[in-house]
């Protein structure tokens, strides 16, 4: 097997997600993907995988189905970790994950957002924080701060869950790809889950009319 002929395969993977799973799931992907670049990595201050920079994310508008905004990153399921075409050992393709959050409206914050924790998650797999570990469902992802720059918003996590309308995984020749949503909570909405869990506070965020988009303008449900 060739450089070539593996970069070649490798291109597959890449377009049949986007080309042919995306596009089934999100229907229209938008304007394109929003590259991240080196300067996403750079606020890290480790060093980046030059492949990385291609990575980015689509901001998918509405359509007859879905009212809200979908934005969805593309990059973290690629097969970086494999030198031969073929279906990774692990069963997961690249990381084994892509990202995924939702937006009653237009939200400028959801790119940016979704490049950091690329570049986080991803940093995180090639070992440069030893400790830290990689994503999974049932996570709470502390934001340090309001989730976006505009104003002082509530939203102050993320909650990682499986989807329930559209489908929470794909396939690709590399393996199963698992797609994380991530949901908008206050500090007060997360103390619910500290108390008791957090299918408690999806529940809440249900209740309130408010799962499984996130909206930086809501007032807490607590």
């Amino acid at each position: 097997m060739t450089d070539e002929a593996f970069a070649q395969w490798f291109e597959r993977v890449w377009s049949d997600r986007e080309d042919r799973a995306y596009r089934s799931l999100f229907r229209d992907l938008g304007r394109g993907i929003y590259s991240a670049g080196p300067s996403v990595y750079e606020r890290y201050g480790k060093p980046a995988h030059q492949g990385w920079f291609n990575h980015g994310v689509f901001a998918c508008p509405p359509h007859d189905d879905r009212t809200s905004w979908l934005y969805v990153t593309s990059g973290l399921s690629n097969p970086w970790n494999l030198d031969r075409p073929g279906r990774d050992p692990s069963g997961f393709s690249g990381l084994g994950f892509e990202l995924v959050v939702e937006s009653p409206e237009p939200a400028n914050w959801a790119v940016p957002l979704l490049h950091n924790l690329m570049a986080y998650e991803l940093l995180v797999a090639v070992g440069s924080w030893p400790e830290a570990e990689l994503l999974e469902y049932g996570n709470r992802v502390p934001l340090g701060g309001s989730i976006t720059p505009d104003f002082e918003s509530s939203i102050r996590w993320l909650l990682v869950e499986p989807p329930e309308h559209y489908a929470p995984s794909f396939e690709l020749a590399s393996g199963r790809v698992d797609l994380f949503h991530l949901v908008g909570a206050s500090d007060a909405e997360v103390e619910v889950a500290r108390k008791q869990d957090q299918t408690a506070l999806v529940a809440l965020l249900r209740q309130g009319g408010v799962w499984p988009r996130t909206d930086a303008a809501r007032a807490s449900l607590r």
